[in-house]
């Protein structure tokens, strides 16, 4: 469920057709090329995101990317960041992952602790704020929102532009905060020479690599839905992956060059799409509120990571990429650009995924055990339920 659920449109227009993301990926791309010898930090990523909240902010109808496009696109974004986990790579980074685990205990209380600050403003009642900062699963917290009881416009505008601000900021973030050896010109030279290879898979029948990603990508769906694991079209290609890859039963079937590009092209655009005129008009009131609240999280957050680098043996670069709070799958995609250590901030991603969403049930409770919050919930419920007041159209 997304912020277009939540808000009556005219029209809703589907941005998934073929010919339409081609042209606008082929552009970007072109762009891209150019900007990313000049050591412009994930252009493909940034343009992508720019170009959605520019078509989203310029058109009238409601604009989203298909979605079997967007779930395609994190299935292949799953099987590109699984070949990294390695069994050797996750034993290197073990020292490390145990602390910044714990971070995200941390960021949990944080969110809850400024969720309380912003409640107090009056705008918002404490389960609506709190379910809006809640840093993780988005799409999670999001659908659930009306059934507990919040206001779920609010919760899901919260929640992506928390992510829409992580996906564009990483990038910039990393870039400023690399070590002057990690982007030194020789380094970028190589990752643009890369980058912009014709071989879609790093091995030399392309046909059997290409075969082996959309198999992994499509199996790992299949099977991580049949057991119930959260973000599963996310999570389910990337395990099995990291699985198939450990156990060295194959390789050379991560995507790379274009076919990498264009999947960071389409992360970008997915996000960018959904901060339409009409979202943000009927909460312009709360974007200032909102973006303080955010910019604090994620300030305190990345100061504690770089603060603790030095004492795990890690770069800034990873300590900040490993902690960030959300946007998991454009941070992955950021980090995959550069010579960020994917094993270890995959794995502490995806572990806080997973700790926020088994939060989520204990944040409930706790949220909605007092007789007051529970009718002011109750009303919430019905509001809801009611056609949208003209306030908010």
């Amino acid at each position: 469920m997304d912020v277009a659920e939540h808000f009556p449109s005219r029209v809703r227009n589907s941005f998934g057709g073929p010919a339409e993301i081609a042209f606008i990926s082929v552009g970007i791309l072109a762009v891209a090329a150019f900007l990313e010898p000049l050591g412009a930090p994930a252009p493909q990523l940034l343009l992508g995101l720019l170009a959605g909240a520019a078509i989203a902010l310029r058109g009238r109808q409601r604009r989203r990317i298909s979605k079997t496009v967007d779930r395609s696109v994190q299935a292949l974004i799953g099987v590109m960041i699984g070949a990294c986990l390695q069994v050797s790579v996750l034993r290197d980074a073990a020292g490390a992952m145990l602390p910044l685990v714990m971070v995200t205990l941390v960021t949990t209380v944080l969110s809850v602790g400024i969720a309380l600050l912003v409640a107090r403003t009056g705008r918002m009642d404490r389960l609506t704020a709190t379910l809006g900062m809640i840093a993780g699963g988005s799409a999670a917290v999001t659908s659930c929102a009306k059934d507990m009881g919040a206001d779920s416009r609010v919760v899901a505008f919260m929640q992506y532009l928390r992510v829409a601000m992580i996906s564009a900021a990483a990038p910039v973030v990393a870039l400023l905060l690399a070590e002057p050896a990690a982007g030194g010109a020789g380094a970028d030279g190589g990752a643009s020479a890369a980058g912009w290879s014709w071989a879609l898979v790093p091995r030399g029948d392309q046909l059997a690599g290409i075969s082996i990603t959309l198999v992994l990508a499509a199996a790992g769906t299949r099977l991580a839905r049949r057991v119930g694991l959260p973000s599963a079209v996310l999570l389910g290609p990337m395990l099995l992956s990291a699985l198939v890859t450990a156990l060295g039963l194959t390789h050379g079937y991560s995507p790379t060059g274009l076919f990498k590009q264009a999947l960071l092209v389409l992360v970008g655009l997915e996000v960018g799409l959904r901060f339409d005129r009409e979202t943000v008009r009927a909460l312009k009131r709360m974007i200032p509120l909102v973006l303080g609240a955010i910019v604090l999280l994620t300030g305190v957050i990345g100061g504690i990571a770089v603060g603790l680098a030095p004492l795990l043996g890690v770069s800034r670069v990873d300590a900040y990429l490993a902690t960030t709070p959300g946007g998991i799958n454009a941070v992955l995609a950021s980090a995959s650009t550069g010579d960020a250590h994917l094993g270890l901030i995959s794995s502490v991603q995806t572990l806080r995924l997973f700790l926020m969403v088994l939060l989520l049930p204990l944040l409930q409770g706790w949220l909605s055990r007092s007789p007051a919050q529970q009718a002011k919930a109750k009303a919430k419920s019905k509001a809801d339920a009611e056609p949208e007041p003209a306030a908010l159209n």
